[in-house]
């Protein structure tokens, strides 16, 4: 798996287990320092791991909370923590690293997180590297081509827990963009498309599709409403959990031009 390793000290040496070094000053006796640095991974999991963002922030942007035995601080920033060479007392703390926001949703938004235990000496500097991933979901809606063969200008709306709606309309020549959703949250699919022969005839007849429901989206993952029409008489959609589930869900369709009209306006 590839990783971004953003560096905050360049003439800083970090080992895989982290390193440190000396400090004398008699003022620090009990008390070490602590830099941080960020590797970044911007992969979510889908049927086949994918780069989920093109939005890799630095790691001197991440915000960062140290907490340990009677004590929590927070920093908004990496590079306002660094400069800083805070002085903690010797001990174990839990570090967390988090950029974005884990409840906004749109394109464009991950959140990413990531969590370490370090260790403080007493008159040394501690010189460590947290991973931080994906932490919040993507949705995306697609169709097959053997879909478009009996429907066109399908439109499908997700709508999630917050009360965020994002609308999709595969097979229109654009590719849709995956959008970030809350992880841990309930999404709802809603869909019309209009009916054509199977020559390609458009006969002018809406279809509204049966809503779906995915339960609980899940953190570094994109979940794909995949429709596909695979016999004359019946659609299905299939959905995308991760890569060891698949949820196929059929319903029947009638896909002949005589079957009555509903109204394109309804």
């Amino acid at each position: 798996m590839k990783h971004t390793l953003i560096l905050l000290l360049a003439t800083a040496a970090v080992a895989a287990g982290g390193c440190s070094k000396n400090e004398t000053s008699p003022e620090n006796d009990g008390y070490g320092t602590l830099h941080i640095a960020v590797a970044s991974d911007a992969k979510i999991s889908t049927r086949s791991e994918i780069e989920a963002s093109a939005q890799v922030p630095s790691g001197e942007e991440f915000a960062l909370t140290m907490t340990g035995t009677d004590y929590e601080q927070s920093w908004s920033t990496l590079a306002e923590f660094n400069a800083s060479q805070t002085l903690f007392a010797s001990g174990s703390y839990t570090a967390t690293v988090t950029f974005g926001d884990p409840k906004a949703e749109g394109a464009g938004k991950p959140f990413y997180r990531g969590s370490k235990t370090v260790g403080i000496i007493a008159r040394q500097s501690v010189e460590e590297s947290i991973p931080a991933q994906i932490a919040n979901s993507q949705v995306l809606v697609t169709s097959t081509e053997a879909f478009r063969q009996y429907f066109h200008d399908a439109t499908f709306t997700v709508t999630t827990t917050a009360g965020n709606q994002f609308t999709f309309t595969p097979g229109d020549g654009t590719p849709d963009e995956a959008v970030f959703v809350e992880a841990g949250t309930r999404l709802t699919l809603t869909g019309k498309a209009m009916l054509q022969s199977q020559t390609g005839t458009a006969f002018d007849r809406a279809y509204t599709f049966p809503e779906q429901t995915l339960e609980q989206t899940v953190a570094r993952t994109r979940h794909t409403f995949c429709f596909d029409a695979r016999d004359n008489g019946s659609a299905t959609v299939t959905i995308n959990l991760y890569d060891e589930y698949l949820d196929e869900r059929t319903f029947d369709i009638e896909l002949n031009e005589n079957a009555q009209k509903e109204d394109p306006n309804a």
